[in-house]
């Protein structure tokens, strides 16, 4: 497998399934690629039949099958173009990119709660794809292979989906060039937030993208690391600078979309309904505002807001590499504020 730090056991379990034989399916539809075993230059699949994307992440999902519902099967990774052949795709419509902690995944939960949304969050076969990338440079014809892994992603199995996004990792951000090379003109997001509220929100509970070691993010490594592995605040705010200076480098090249965690969750039917061209009728609207009032990864509950951010509970308000964010955050907001949505999906 391609399996680094903090992905090994995660990957081994995706591929706890029965396992079926491709060449006996008379097609992939309602198979879903999951990870990709380098050893065996093959994609995983994981059935799901016609169950929705709905959960907070595409992981939820796979873990909601009980194990008795679990089935995988293998195809050559240059077989990709011949499984999909005939497959009904919706093309994406757009890409979301965040720093994490940011609203990202209310913005998809809101998306996922309309029947003509198909929405794939955080799905682990991109991540897969971008490590194996990263370690084969030379792989043949890479941008078509990623197409084909968005293509799968975007299979339509209902008759009222016709819109499509994915989220991706948030350490996936220094992968926007290839992203943009790959979808010329698919409209791409960036979500930010103020970095101290990053902060606070990851000393509450740490993401492993913030502890040394945890995960390989290729090619997103931060240049001023702390001088102890142990001290995660500073790791922290050194990988938040990072995400934020990747989002920011590329915000023209990439014609990037500039979303402000502030300006949720009315931003979706102010503003980006319309750059979707998605069209909701009344219920639909209704719907999309009682999503956002519940909390982003458990919809059963409602949002009682963030917990009170204090200076003194940071912990880290004085880092070099804080106080970077705190720059690369305000030139971000000031290119924002400058352009309206509209004109920058133009």
């Amino acid at each position: 497998m391609t399996g680094q730090p903090g992905f090994a056991a995660e990957e081994r379990a995706l591929q706890r399934a029965q396992h079926i034989d491709a060449r006996h399916l008379p097609s992939m539809l309602g198979w879903f690629p999951v990870a990709i075993s380098a050893e065996q230059a093959s994609v995983c699949w994981r059935h799901l039949g016609e169950i929705r994307f709905i959960e907070s992440f595409f992981l939820d999902t796979l873990n909601q099958q009980s194990r008795e519902q679990r089935q995988l099967c293998l195809t050559p990774l240059v077989s990709l173009s011949e499984q999909l052949a005939g497959m009904p795709c919706v093309a994406p419509t757009a890409f979301i990119f965040h720093v994490s902690r940011c609203g990202s995944t209310l913005l998809t939960q809101m998306l996922a709660s309309l029947p003509q949304c198909m929405v794939m969050s955080e799905p682990p076969v991109m991540d897969a794809f971008f490590r194996y990338y990263h370690a084969h440079p030379d792989m043949p014809d890479a941008i078509a292979t990623f197409r084909h892994l968005i293509s799968a992603l975007g299979q339509q199995r209902h008759q009222e989906e016709s819109h499509f996004f994915i989220k991706f990792d948030s350490w996936h951000l220094a992968w926007l060039p290839f992203v943009r090379e790959a979808y010329p003109d698919i409209p791409i997001i960036f979500l930010y937030r103020e970095p101290q509220a990053v902060l606070a929100s990851h000393q509450r509970q740490r993401g492993p993208q913030m502890i040394p070691g945890l995960l390989n993010t290729t090619r997103l490594q931060a240049t001023n690391l702390p001088a102890s592995a142990a001290d995660f605040n500073a790791y922290t705010a050194s990988i938040l600078a990072c995400m934020l200076e990747a989002g920011f480098e590329h915000t023209i090249s990439a014609r990037l979309i500039l979303l402000n965690y502030s300006q949720l969750p009315d931003v979706l039917w102010n503003e980006l309904l319309a750059l979707f061209q998605l069209d909701c009728n009344a219920q639909e609207l209704l719907t999309l505002k009682a999503r956002s009032a519940l909390h982003s990864k458990h919809r059963h509950l409602g949002f009682s807001g963030d917990p009170e951010l204090k200076s003194r509970e940071m912990g880290g308000a004085e880092l070099p590499s804080l106080q970077y964010c705190d720059q690369i955050y305000a030139q971000l907001e000031s290119l924002r504020l400058k352009v309206k949505i509209c004109k920058v999906a133009q």
